[in-house]
């Protein structure tokens, strides 16, 4: 005894100090999970884009609104490079065209803004129209960037190679500088309208714009890509610039995620691009065109669920939605169910109804077992009273009878089974009477 106590005691101290353990370390979980800060990069494009402008104000908004959520912007290479990186897990967020082909781990968020194909030309370079480039010398993007593979899907779709034509694909600035010394003939950009390069061409160095057409036509190769036009006056109110509405190619802008981010934060991050989109769109104006994603618009990439739980906050329950069929459904439940119960009492009803008609028959056989004086005629009730319980136990089968019925029919059969032997025994025990002729 003088041993069992203190390791009993010990064992308690330990239950004790582990449980207060388990309190401290659960308590300290929930509350490093509340207060962590969770750091996301995203690839952005060139600095001068739009697509790094919009992601600035992007990171500072929702910075404003959850500083929990902590976004760094990064310079890239275009949409290209930006899905590459993507895929290699090295951002977590990225900007891309909507037409360069996402690998496997990209999820579409939302749509930003639309790009323009806009091609700016030289005033007396004689070009007007996308097939005039042949053997013309063109600022193109960086080879591999999204709006160099866009310029290659328009020039094969008005039959040029990329033998017919000299491009210089550099920066931005390097182009742009090469239009102003007339070393190239003309530029190509995928821009919003009102792109400030393109301002700053068309406006002081003697640039014009050119119409893209028949992008109806090149819909049919890429679904992402829509028939659009650059407004009249986008770029000068007088002198129009461009002088009228310029058919030319769109295509999204979209903000892309990798598929393992928390869904938690991307909901938390869509949610407060839409919701506060006055405060992105005082940053960067393009920020007005954000919409969500849409099959019929020709973006097929799959939505990724933090998004699609933001986008399906108001769709009503499956509940809501089908609530007339629903509760038609359950009225006819209840009618048949009514019906059902009403079928089973009446069942029960007669199942012991016929158990209460072989007690009768049993009870009747009782009487005249008591009143028997004759042991042939005690033989015949004897066999009516297996015959009954036969009947009954075939009855039991078919469910003509509850278990219940059977039961106290049981109890009823058993008295009359003692009864009968009672009476045989009495009747057994009488004296024969002589005959008259003895």
């Amino acid at each position: 005894m003088s041993y069992r106590y203190p390791i009993r005691l010990s064992w308690k101290i330990f239950l004790i100090l582990f449980s207060l353990g388990l309190m401290v370390s659960l308590t300290g979980y929930v509350v490093i999970k509340r207060n962590r800060v969770h750091h996301l990069t995203i690839a952005a494009g060139s600095k001068q884009g739009e697509s790094y402008i919009f992601s600035q104000a992007m990171a500072q908004v929702v910075a404003k609104y959850n500083p929990k959520i902590q976004i760094k912007v990064l310079e890239t290479k275009g949409s290209k490079a930006n899905i590459i990186l993507l895929e290699e897990k090295k951002v977590q967020l990225a900007t891309a065209q909507a037409d360069i082909p996402a690998l496997p781990s990209a999820r579409i968020v939302s749509k930003l803004f639309p790009d323009m194909f806009q091609l700016v030309v030289q005033a007396n370079s004689g070009i007007n129209q996308v097939s005039d480039l042949k053997g013309k010398r063109i600022g193109l993007p960086p080879e591999g960037d999204g709006q160099y593979l866009s310029f290659l899907f328009v020039a094969e779709h008005y039959g040029l190679k990329k033998t017919d034509f000299f491009g210089l694909a550099v920066s931005e600035k390097e182009t742009d500088e090469a239009f102003r010394k007339n070393k190239v003939d003309a530029v190509f950009r995928v821009r919003p309208p009102g792109n400030k390069s393109i301002l700053d061409l068309v406006q002081n160095r003697g640039g014009r714009l050119v119409p893209i057409e028949q992008a109806e036509a090149m819909k049919i190769k890429e679904p992402t890509l829509d028939a659009d036009f650059i407004p009249k006056g986008t770029y000068q109110g007088s002198p129009a610039i461009p002088a009228t509405d310029l058919p030319t190619v769109a295509v999204p802008r979209i903000l892309l995620a990798d598929q393992k981010v928390d869904y938690k934060l991307i909901q938390e991050i869509t949610s407060i691009l839409y919701e506060r989109r006055r405060d992105l769109a005082a940053l960067i104006p393009e920020a007005s065109y954000i919409s969500p994603p849409s099959v019929l618009s020709g973006t097929i990439l799959p939505i990724h669920p933090g998004a699609q739980a933001y986008y399906d906050r108001e769709k009503p329950s499956f509940l809501q939605e089908n609530a007339d069929w629903l509760g038609l459904l359950l009225s006819i439940a209840v009618v048949i169910g009514s019906w059902a119960l009403q079928l089973k009492s009446q069942l029960e009803k007669k199942q012991k109804n016929q158990g209460d008609n072989y007690n009768q028959e049993i009870l009747v056989l009782m009487k005249h077992i008591e009143c028997c004086k004759d042991l042939a005629r005690l033989e015949q009730i004897r066999h009516q009273l297996f015959s009954t319980f036969e009947s009954v136990v075939n009855a039991l089968d078919y469910d003509q009878i509850t278990p219940e019925s059977f039961q106290s029919f049981t109890f009823t059969w058993e008295a009359a089974i003692a009864a009968f032997r009672d009476r045989r025994s009495t009747l057994m025990a009488q004296p024969t009477p002589i005959s008259k002729s003895q």
